[in-house]
């Protein structure tokens, strides 16, 4: 019976990767008719006399398995970002293919800070985005976050009531300040909901501490907020002064979304077509 390793090496010298254009040469090897680099080549096993003919990539096939596992590593190392960026697995669904375009000059906006990121990194310039509840702010934001990381940039995205309960679990110890000491080893921080924290003074002073830290981090952020720009420039205490005034230096781009609430708009098509199948209309 013929040993297994035997099988093995006379299996080597099979040509089934050869090619329609591919050719056998002066010594006999297969030949790519591409990129004209041999595709077997024969070698002598330890132990054996005769030659075995094994086959190998050529360039192109090199080239190809390289892409091949650039690509894999590329959409790995974009799930990991994502996971370790993206606090709520709904901000995953906002991507610019599924932009309504309702406010067409804020996307466009959006899609150049992403075509210039290295310049907006470089001049840590950031993003405000205000308006009312619904219009789309976080939705945007998120596009920006998603788009990014598709380009490998890290990204993270999260929230200020998320922020506060994870502050106030780890209470006063060392273990808060590098918490927020982390969120700097993102190259753009994005805040969800600026304004919708508890209004007390212990929250106040903790939205302070990120935005100040990531304020001297010398790093780009993004905001969203229901605040009016009136609310941002004229606040009700010097500790939102604090706050509202950083978060104006390192937002110069400010986008002012209008328009109905989707959500509103989304729960009266979803009630609508509950009561057409209910027998209600």
């Amino acid at each position: 019976m013929e040993r297994f390793d035997d099988i093995l090496k006379n299996s080597l010298s099979s040509l089934e990767n050869q090619e329609g254009n591919d050719y056998i040469d002066e010594e006999g090897l297969l030949v790519c008719g591409k990129c004209g680099a041999k595709k077997q080549r024969d070698v002598q096993f330890p132990g054996e006399e005769r030659l075995f003919r094994m086959n190998i990539l050529c360039k192109c096939e090199e080239e190809a398995e390289r892409a091949t596992e650039e690509r894999r590593q590329f959409i790995q190392r974009i799930e990991t970002l994502r996971r370790d960026g993206i606090t709520d697995m709904a901000y995953l669904q906002c991507t610019f293919d599924k932009d309504d375009n309702r406010n067409p000059k804020v996307s466009e906006i959006c899609r150049r800070y992403v075509e210039s990121w290295d310049e907006m990194f470089k001049e840590n310039i950031g993003i405000l985005f205000y308006g009312g509840v619904g219009t789309g702010k976080s939705f945007m934001a998120c596009c920006i976050a998603n788009a990014l990381i598709e380009k490998l940039v890290t990204v993270s995205v999260t929230n200020f009531p998320r922020l506060l309960n994870k502050l106030q679990s780890l209470g006063f110890s060392e273990d808060r300040q590098q918490f927020i000491d982390r969120l700097q080893r993102y190259k753009l921080l994005i805040i969800d909901d600026l304004g919708v924290e508890r209004d007390t003074s212990y929250s106040v002073e903790q939205v302070f501490n990120v935005v100040d830290t990531r304020l001297r981090s010398g790093m780009p952020m993004i905001v969203t907020t229901n605040l009016s720009m009136e609310d941002l420039k004229d606040p009700p205490s010097l500790a939102h002064s604090r706050v509202y005034d950083r978060v104006l230096e390192m937002c110069p781009i400010r986008l002012k979304l209008v328009g109905v609430s989707r959500r509103l708009a989304n729960a009266q098509m979803r009630r609508t077509k509950a009561k057409k199948l209910l027998g209600l209309e």
